[in-house]
């Protein structure tokens, strides 16, 4: 499956009426009260009731929101057997299987055509973080029948995080719609026993499925809400403005490779963003609302 780093030629549609459409709590942002896991995802340390420095939330490092998840590559204490396993958080329940820890998924009825997530990540060693995605339909097997899975290796980032957009709709093996999708994240390009690269560290951030077509309900409010951006190009600042009260909502500017380079929370119908430490070119804008729909994407160009 090929992943793309770029813009998409359309809208990105995504739709939080219907739960099963997105992804629980896709910012990671709410933690059970004993801060095991994200809600709605499970981790090793919720697998096994001990904080075992796998996976944490970070308030410092994060683009959406109160916290990004982090997870570290390291040993497991009292586990020798594990060796270094890779950090991992994974949707619905982690259990223990022949291979070592594992994520059951959960319920999902849909067809997305892309998955996008913020991420960072950096390793000691020659190493890559992991997104692990598939959707099986019920069936005889225990597995039930794929209707699609991938891996999808992170390169190292550096300081930067990179918004990675990933085509999944070339890679449907069936015209089944799914019942259940495991979406698992890595700090380790190899989850087995033993495969983690000590010290390999994953950040994730705003994950969240596309659609081609915009919902009813929220082409109406993409339509209504009618942004401005200006000027184009810019040198100092660039303003995005709206006749309607956009408080809440954010907007994530992002180079032609993907880098993060600015995320924002608008405040009202005028938001001004300084744009004068960034580099001459151009830069992909993105505006969500506060539950996260994507409403508005573009460019603009930087010029000194």
């Amino acid at each position: 499956m090929k992943t793309r780093i770029t813009l998409l030629a359309f809208f990105v549609a995504v739709l939080f009426t219907s739960n099963a459409q997105q992804l629980p709590n896709p910012s990671f942002d709410l933690w059970t009260t004993d801060t095991l896991a994200p809600n709605g995802w499970s981790t090793y340390e919720s697998l096994f009731h001990a904080n075992i420095g796998h996976a944490e939330k970070d308030a410092s490092d994060k683009l959406i929101g109160a916290y990004s998840l982090k997870i570290t590559s390291d040993s497991v204490p009292n586990l020798p057997t594990y060796g270094v396993l890779a950090g991992a958080c994974g949707l619905g329940k982690a259990y223990n299987s022949a291979q070592g820890p594992a994520f059951r998924g959960e319920a999902f009825a849909f067809r997305p055509d892309t998955l996008i997530v913020l991420y960072k990540f950096n390793s000691p060693g020659t190493d890559s973080g992991l997104i692990f995605i598939s959707m099986n339909k019920a069936g005889s097997s225990v597995f039930g029948h794929p209707v699609y899975g991938a891996g999808v290796l992170l390169p190292p980032s550096g300081t930067q995080w990179i918004q990675l957009t990933i085509a999944i709709d070339s890679g449907y093996n069936s015209t089944n719609t799914p019942d259940t999708l495991r979406l698992n994240f890595y700090s380790s390009k190899n989850p087995g026993v033993n495969g983690g690269v000590q010290g390999s560290v994953l950040h994730v951030d705003g994950v969240l499925f596309g659609y081609v077509t915009l919902p009813n309900a929220l082409q109406e409010v993409a339509d209504k809400l009618n942004f401005s951006v200006y000027p184009n190009p810019a040198t100092d600042l660039i303003t995005i403005s709206t006749e309607e009260n956009t408080t809440g909502f954010r907007a994530v500017i992002s180079d032609i490779n993907g880098k993060i380079v600015s995320a924002n929370t608008l405040e009202g119908q005028k938001t001004s963003i300084n744009v004068a430490e960034f580099a001459n070119g151009t830069y992909i804008y993105r505006i969500a609302d506060a539950q996260g729909n994507i409403l508005k994407q573009n460019r603009f160009t930087v010029v000194k």
